[in-house]
Parts: structure tokens; sequence; C-alpha cells
């Protein structure tokens, strides 16, 4: 790699580093890039040559995030092997990551924006796709080896993330205590996926 290519790197990851801070502090509406740029040090135009539009950084940020809390998830179910408590942890720590980006999330509730953009689920290279192969074979598959059910670890996999999903939007809107509906969280997945 050249050596501005590496510059062009180090001045994006710089950029992305501190608008992640500025998303999680102020929300995708009230950030600023003229901010972000005095922040980092950069015009307004090198933010915009480097990342097109502030949605196209917000994807960015939220892709950043998918990757770091896959990476998480990796390490915290990597040594356990009863497939209820690795669905317990990547329930855990779906909800933590929400509860702490909030200010994100309010975007995410009535927003268009709300990861959409980041899914192409055509494509296999896709950051989504990365993480539902993950859990359908890390945490999935093993699952319906412990019960009875007609349903795919993929399909398992897409009901558990539209049933959580559906919990963080409630849970954005009314206020209530997120991680107190874990235990609710599993019950009716569970209910849903298992042949009756």
């Amino acid at each position: 790699m050249s050596l501005k290519k590496k510059v062009k790197e180090l001045k994006r990851d710089l950029i992305l580093e501190e608008a992640s801070k500025l998303f999680q502090k102020e929300g995708y509406e009230n950030m600023k890039v003229a901010e972000l740029a005095s922040n980092v040090g950069v015009s307004v135009g090198s933010i915009y040559t480097l990342f097109g539009s502030k949605e196209n950084l917000y994807n960015n940020y939220i892709l950043n995030q998918i990757d770091y809390y896959l990476e998480m998830l990796e390490k915290n179910i990597k040594d356990v092997n009863d497939p209820y408590e690795k669905l317990k942890i990547l329930t855990n720590i779906k909800f933590q990551a929400f509860i702490s980006h909030k200010n994100v999330l309010h975007l995410g509730v009535n927003h268009p924006l709300f990861y959409v953009n980041t899914y192409n689920f055509a494509d296999e290279d896709d950051v989504m796709m990365e993480v539902y192969r993950f859990i359908s074979e890390n945490i999935m598959e093993p699952l319906r080896k412990h019960i009875t059910t007609s349903k795919s670890s993929l399909e398992m996999t897409l009901l558990y993330d539209s049933i959580s999903t559906a919990m963080v939007k409630h849970w954005v809107i009314v206020n209530d205590d997120l991680m107190q509906k874990n235990d609710e969280l599993l019950e009716s997945f569970l209910l849903l996926i298992k042949n009756r």
C-alpha cells in the first residue's frame, strides 16, 4: 500500500472515530459536520470527499459498531457450550449495544436510515449477512439440536432479529428497562420456533 493510501486510511479512521463520539453524544440530527471537521482538524470538504455525505458517514459508523459487537459476541460465546446461554449472551450484548447508543437510536425509530442502508441481503459479503451467518452457525444451529423445530438456523436468526428489534423500538418509545426484557424475548422466541 502506498504512503498516500495509508495516510488517507488513517485520516478516514480518525474522522470516523471522532464522528462516532459525536453521533453517540449528539445523535444523528444534531451532529454537525462542521464541528466534526473542527475537532479532527480537517476541512468539511475533506469529510465529504471521503464519505460523500453525512448519511454515508453515519452508515460507516453503524458498520463499525456492528463489527465491534460481532467481535464481542464471538469472544463471549467462544467457551460456552449451552445454546440457551449463548442466546442469553447474544441478547445481553444486543440490548447493551442499543442502550449505550440510545441517542443515535432516536433516529432509528422514525427514520428510514436506521440500518436499512447497511443491508444488502443479496450480497454474500454484506456485514449483516456475516452477522446472520455467525449467529446461525454458532448459536441457532446448536439450539436447533436441543429443540424440535422445522425452522432452519437462518430462519431462526431472522425471527430472533425481528423480535429483538421490535423490543428495542418499543423500549425507545416507552423508555422502560430493556435489560429486563431479556427473559421475555427468549421465551417469546422459543415459543415461536418450537413445533407443537
